[in-house]
């Protein structure tokens, strides 16, 4: 995969302090996650992808994978990001590492 049609890709990893903490962000992205989703692909966002850390003992951490057409769709999608931040995770406890990166291959079984 050569620069020019690399992905950018962001890697997040959140830790909940507690389950209800992850379920009240659950509920919250089941309501308003799609219009949020509608506005990020409009921006440049190609997928979201999230998932559940299964090998760690805590049941409270998760991934989420996102992947951006260019760096300025990421540019275009930060303001958004705010607004899911301020909307989905107020008055919940959670720890959010992101990791951002180009993505340099790519395989998918056929």
């Amino acid at each position: 995969m050569d620069k020019e049609n690399s992905v950018l890709t962001n890697i997040t990893l959140q830790t909940f302090a507690s389950e209800g903490d992850a379920a009240l962000i659950d509920q919250r992205w089941e309501e308003k996650g799609p219009v949020f989703l509608k506005r990020l692909f409009a921006a440049g966002l190609l997928s979201y992808e999230k998932g559940q850390i299964w090998n760690k003992d805590s049941k409270l951490m998760r991934f989420v994978i996102f992947k951006y057409s260019s760096p300025e769709a990421l540019n275009k999608c930060l303001p958004i990001w705010k607004e899911v931040e301020k909307h989905i995770f107020q008055n919940a406890t959670i720890k959010a590492t992101a990791y951002r990166g180009i993505t340099s291959e790519y395989w998918e079984a056929n």
